[in-house]
């Protein structure tokens, strides 16, 4: 597969999804979200109603990830 040029999170004890507030109780799984942290660890964009059908969500990731570089 390869290895990616950014870091992937794992989190099996749902510390990280309950710091985040995107915990869902009932389902015991992350509300799909998206963050984007800058090279200094600051959370430059949210969004904790992402879908993945919606190409408008994809965009604004994307907008926000070229004002990065």
């Amino acid at each position: 597969m390869g290895t990616l040029p950014y870091p992937l999170l794992s989190d099996w004890d749902k510390q990280t999804m309950k710091n985040y507030q995107v915990f869902n109780e009932k389902g015991g799984t992350a509300v799909r979200s998206v963050f984007v942290v800058n090279k200094e660890g600051v959370i430059t964009y949210t969004n904790t109603s992402f879908k993945a059908d919606q190409k408008e969500d994809y965009e604004a990731v994307f907008n926000e990830l070229e004002k990065l570089t």
